[in-house]
């Protein structure tokens, strides 16, 4: 019993530099990637240009976030979790999420309109990463 309780504790270590080698050798040619597309957008593009960098940013925001997700599931099975707190705009938040999956829903024949209330406050304190990234599963999972 105490043999099988070593080998998980290793196999859980394992797993866990696995993760965050592998996140970082995604985060680095993805943040790469990111900031030409954020330099593109300094350059003189016509409209339907500047449309395709703008949804390169929004999308490989998104794969950026669900890489460190990834990497935050391995923190909080190791109870290492942490949140980032920072103010956001909420408006923002939610029309950047339904933004990410407005082709996919159109291409399913779908409207995805997004109405934010009145009574909905402009910015917020909280984790915008993981809120985005909550709110993109669900508008996933609904399409």
């Amino acid at each position: 019993l105490q043999r099988a309780g070593e080998e998980a504790q290793s196999l859980m270590r394992a797993k866990d530099a696995f993760f965050a080698v592998m996140s970082h050798e995604m985060r680095t040619p993805l943040s790469a990637v990111l900031g030409m597309a954020e330099n593109l957008l300094t350059m003189d593009l016509e409209p339907k240009q500047e449309e395709c960098v703008e949804a390169i940013l929004t999308h490989g925001g998104s794969l950026l976030s669900l890489v460190n997700d990834i990497l935050d599931f391995s923190k909080m099975e190791a109870d290492r979790f942490e949140l980032d707190p920072a103010p956001f705009s909420l408006r923002e938040c939610i029309e950047q999420a339904a933004s990410a999956v407005q082709v996919k829903a159109e291409e399913k024949g779908l409207e995805l309109v997004v109405r934010v209330g009145r009574e909905i406050p402009r910015h917020c304190f909280g984790d915008a990463r993981r809120l985005h990234r909550v709110l993109l599963n669900m508008l996933s999972n609904a399409i």
